[in-house]
């Protein structure tokens, strides 16, 4: 593709036609290859605006950015959104990836994750080879990758969907990637929506544009694509009802009997057994995990698998053998007779869906280790205390990554937390391997230690112990620290 026709719809002006194809785009001055375009982003560190002339120097063959500059040697294209442009330059570049993909995308606060690792399972189960693009890790023709984000950037992505073999693509879509244009031009045949609740109100600063935001990936679906949408929560109603006038095709599940899929009963959840209603006919499913919320991802999951031409007990059978998600409720026996239970719980609600889990299965002292983020939004972390209170005997709190926030800030805000909220049940320690640990060497028999937050994602900094994540820290532990009786 000729660079000047696929900037083409993006121009505001330039300063000589480049008359060339696109071989290769990068935003990453350092990674510039001879005759790549040079996409200048402007970031929240860092703006790519001022690493033009090291593009340039490294074999730039030309640079698109959004300020006006008219001195360059090499042909400049102004845009009005570089994040844009480089996901259309990309798509140019590898062909436009996704049409030759049966693309899924799955979006929603809570569920996202797990709702992905049903549907490959139940996909995989049936025969069909499938590309993982998750929070967790990310799959491609059967090798895994280490994922560093919910939605890669669109180079990345692109990238990948141009490697991969398979047969469908699962996507988890985050609010952020939509916003910073990171799926842009991807296309879907099946967008799928979760739930919506109080999360990454630092960035949208409303829950009405978060819901706008993700309400985006819906427009992104092929000519015949179709939505899956939760009907039992009121952001999810709102989703239909804006999808319905626009004529977009819609299926539904939830609660009541107008829905593509029905949940109509839980009968227990150790193990997890539902019942479910399909086109007049009932199904009862069984789980191997625990948690209500886990009735409704599998329930998305098989109303989407479904939609692809899977048979109801194939999916079934599928989702009897589904062994969960790595880092979520994921249970670790300590030698004294007590629980550590690791999850990726971060949220408001999804604190309280978890820890109603939690309290389902056991009437014993209940220990909660969790932390803040430095970047995260704070207007979730009073609700968060407020709720580990009500719930818990003890809470332990902690940090979790700064991501550039001031320590001594959040530790001050923490402090604040507690006098106002604690109710005398909590106790800060600072460092986080430094917290597992103490409650390890405290922890007794019948006791239940949960650690939220993270699940399996990699810490970003340095603690105390030698670990790189909080199951890293419990195997260190297992191995190297025995229980003492003080508390």
């Amino acid at each position: 593709m000729n660079l000047h026709t696929a900037l083409k719809p993006f121009v505001q002006d330039y300063t000589t036609i480049a008359n060339m194809n696109i071989t290769g785009v990068q935003f990453h001055s350092g990674k510039i290859q001879q005759g790549d375009v040079f996409v200048a982003i402007s970031g929240t560190k860092e703006d790519g605006h001022h690493y033009i002339q090291r593009a340039i120097k490294a074999g730039a063959s030309a640079v698109v950015g959004e300020y006006k500059i008219t001195d360059l040697p090499v042909p400049y294209y102004r845009v009005s959104n570089t994040r844009r442009a480089l996901a259309a330059l990309v798509g140019h570049l590898y062909d436009f990836p996704s049409q030759r993909h049966v693309m899924i995308g799955i979006t929603g606060t809570n569920g996202k994750t797990t709702t992905a690792h049903m549907l490959k399972h139940i996909l995989e189960f049936a025969g069909v080879t499938c590309t993982l693009l998750g929070t967790v890790f990310q799959e491609i023709n059967g090798q895994e990758l280490i994922s560093t984000q919910t939605t890669p950037d669109s180079l990345q992505l692109n990238k990948w969907l141009n490697q991969s073999d398979d047969q469908v693509v699962i996507m988890e879509v985050s609010s952020h990637g939509i916003d910073q244009e990171r799926v842009a031009f991807i296309e879907y045949d099946y967008a799928v929506f979760t739930n919506l609740s109080h999360d990454h109100l630092d960035y949208h600063h409303t829950l009405e544009d978060y819901f706008g935001t993700k309400a985006r990936l819906f427009t992104q679906l092929k000519p015949n694509g179709e939505s899956i949408i939760s009907s039992h929560n009121d952001w999810g109603i709102r989703l239909i009802d804006l999808l319905t006038t626009k004529n977009i095709s819609v299926h539904t599940f939830g609660k009541s009997v107008n829905d593509n899929v029905q949940l109509t009963n839980i009968e227990s959840e150790f193990p997890l057994t539902f019942q479910l209603r399909q086109r007049g006919t009932h199904y009862k499913q069984v789980l191997p995990i625990p948690g209500i919320y886990n009735a409704w991802n599998a329930v998305a999951a098989w109303l989407t698998a479904s939609r692809m031409g899977i048979e109801p007990e194939v999916i079934q059978k599928a989702l009897r053998t589904f062994a969960g998600v790595p880092g979520r409720f994921e249970i670790f026996k300590h030698p004294s007779g007590a629980e550590f239970i690791v999850d990726y719980a971060h949220t408001p609600d999804g604190f309280h869906q978890f820890l109603r889990t939690i309290h389902s299965r056991t009437n014993n002292r209940v220990i909660h280790i969790f932390g803040f983020r430095g970047n995260g939004d704070p207007t979730k972390r009073k609700e968060m205390i407020r709720i580990s209170v009500e719930n818990n005997d003890m809470i332990v709190l902690t940090l979790d990554d700064l991501k550039g926030a001031n320590k001594k800030e959040m530790l001050m805000e923490m402090r604040s937390l507690v006098s106002n909220y604690g109710n005398n049940k909590c106790l800060i320690i600072e460092d986080r391997t430094e917290a597992i640990e103490y409650i390890w060497k405290k922890a007794k028999k019948g006791d239940v230690v949960i650690i939220t937050g993270k699940g399996r994602e990699c810490y970003e900094q340095e603690f105390a112990i030698p670990s790189k994540s909080d199951i890293e820290t419990i195997e260190y532990l297992l191995k190297s620290i025995a229980p003492d009786d003080s508390i």
